[in-house]
This record gives C-alpha cells, structure tokens and sequence, in this order.
C-alpha cells in the first residue's frame, strides 16, 4: 500500500476506484466499505484508492463549546488498521485545513474526484456528507457521477447487536468501560501506537517491571483507569501482558495517567526496550486501578491479575 499525502505526487493513473472518509478507528462498516472498493477495483482492473484526512476533520470544525474530540486513530494507525485488514493499492491523505474546510461539495468532486484521480467508480457509505456545509451526500454524489461518467455505489450500514456500527458509538463504549462492545464493532482489538519512555522503575522493584507507552496521538482516546489484558508488538517480537492505564494511586497522589504495561514473553536480549515503537493492544479489561493499603498487598493483587491474564490469553491468540 502507498501512502500520498499530497495530490502532486499522486501517480499518472488511468481511472481508478475510491472510496472516501475519516474511517477513524477501521471500525466494520469501513471495512466492509474499504473491500467494497477493492472488490470494485479488481473487477475493473484498476487501482484501488482509499481518501482520507489529516487532522481528523472534527478536530478544526467541532464547536468551541464542545469538549475535544478524542480520536480512536491518529492517521499512521489508521494507515496500519487498513494495510491490515483491508489493504488497498494507494492511501490518500489530504490536508484537512480552514481552506479545504471551505471548499464546497463541487469543487471537491471535481478537483479531487475527477480531475486528480480521473474516478471510475466511487464507494460510500450511506451517511457520508462532504463539501462546505456538508452538502455533498450519497444522492448528489449518484447525480453527479451520472453527469461526469462514473458509478457510484453506497453501503448500508453495518449492525452490531441491531446497532449501526459508528466511530461516535465505539468512543461511547470505550468511555463507558464497554471495550468487549468496542472491539466487536471495531472488528479488531482497541489499539494504540508508542513509544517506550523511562519510567520511575518501581515495577522492577516489585518484580514485576512494565514498559511505559507514551502515545504518538496527543488526542488518543484511552480506555479507563484499570487493568487491562493487552498484546504488545515491535519490529521483533510480539508478547502478551497486562497494562495498567492509571495514575498508580498508590504511591503518587498525581493525576498524570500512564500507561504501563508488564510483558510476560519477551525474548532473551530484548529486555531493553527504551525507545522502541510498539504497537499495544487492549484486549481486555481485568479490575479498575485501585490503592492498595500496602505494597503487598499491591503485590498479592497483580500476582492474582497475572494468573487470570494466563486463564484467558488462549481466547485471544487468534484475535
């Protein structure tokens, strides 16, 4: 897959296949979209085109009033979700700033769609709005594909438990200590990308030493303060292990949240993971963080987390 983030160095393409969007998290129903369009594209012959945005949209547009949005993805996670699981022949990342906000709905199809991309066919989903004012939908785009020679296909929504699969419902979810309701609409674990910091070393102390992650997405939603059966890969190897997200209340009366996570299989020579990327994935949540009265008690209470990590990692090998 070939990440562009700039229609100057798009490719001389003869047509194309698109499909359009924030797909923040690549949650189901931008999956079934994004094989839609690959579907289209291997049918036709032609290059398969994911279009997406830099910051997400709702970063520059959200009213003032409004509590920050919190992405699921920032844009090199997404970029990885789609490579993974529905991995298409070129990602297009555009610049989402006040101008482009401003563009209207034919401008954007004619610039982008049609001009740039020279669009055959074009694969939305069924709530997609775009342009100023949103003005573009579903509907408009079948008009104008008519008018400029291109089909124009748009996919339904995508139920979990008789509810519409949305970015909006899995933030909702995660925020509401529902990650297993997260992850079934998401399709995949909850994931984030890091980075290993230096932490304060007490986990070593307590023979049970963590990595600290520190996300690359300033904006990145977390899951709630707990205890987490998660997964954690790098370049070299990937382990299972258990991450507290917290602000470890029994030695700090901080409110800093960490993230901290003690990897149970980590090869001989790769203890040392200062600076390494990883990618970590929340699989599920054990216990809400707590303080503890004692550090044996803390002590007695992650070797009983540990044991149940244990009990329920073979549920996740094939996740």
């Amino acid at each position: 897959m070939e990440i562009i983030r700039c229609l100057a160095d798009l490719p001389a393409l003869d047509g194309c296949v698109a499909t359009i969007g924030s797909f923040d998290g690549i949650h189901r129903g931008h999956q079934a979209l994004i094989r839609k369009c690959i579907s289209e594209a291997n049918f036709r012959e032609l290059p398969s085109v994911v279009i997406t945005f830099h910051p997400h949209p709702q970063q520059l547009l959200r009213d003032s009033d409004k509590r920050p949005i919190r992405l699921l993805t920032g844009i090199d996670e997404r970029a990885f979700l789609i490579n993974k699981y529905a991995p298409v022949d070129i990602l297009l990342v555009l610049d989402f700033n006040r101008g482009f906000s401003g563009m209207s709905a034919d401008d954007f199809a004619r610039t982008v769609l049609e001009d740039a991309l020279g669009i055959k066919h074009l694969v939305v989903g069924y709530d997609h709005r775009f342009g100023h004012d949103r003005e573009g939908d579903a509907n408009w785009l079948s008009t104008r594909g008519q008018q400029h020679g291109y089909a124009v296909s748009v996919v339904g929504p995508i139920n979990n438990e008789d509810l519409p699969v949305s970015s909006t419902l899995i933030r909702d979810h995660i925020q509401s200590d529902r990650l297993d309701l997260a992850n079934a609409m998401l399709g995949h674990a909850y994931t984030l990308f890091g980075v290993v910091v230096h932490g304060d070393k007490r986990g070593q102390s307590l023979n049970f030493p963590t990595a600290n992650v520190e996300p690359h997405v300033d904006n990145k939603l977390l899951p709630n303060q707990g205890v987490y059966l998660c997964r954690v890969k790098t370049d070299e190897f990937s382990s299972f292990g258990m991450c507290n997200v917290g602000v470890r209340p029994t030695f700090t009366n901080g409110e800093e949240i960490t993230i901290e996570v003690n990897l149970f299989n980590i090869p001989e020579g790769k203890e040392d993971l200062y600076g390494a990327e990883v990618i970590l994935e929340f699989l599920q949540k054990l216990r809400d963080e707590k303080k503890f009265s004692s550090v044996d008690d803390l002590i007695e209470q992650l070797e009983n987390d540990k044991k149940t990590c244990t009990a329920i990692i073979e549920n996740y090998r094939d996740v």
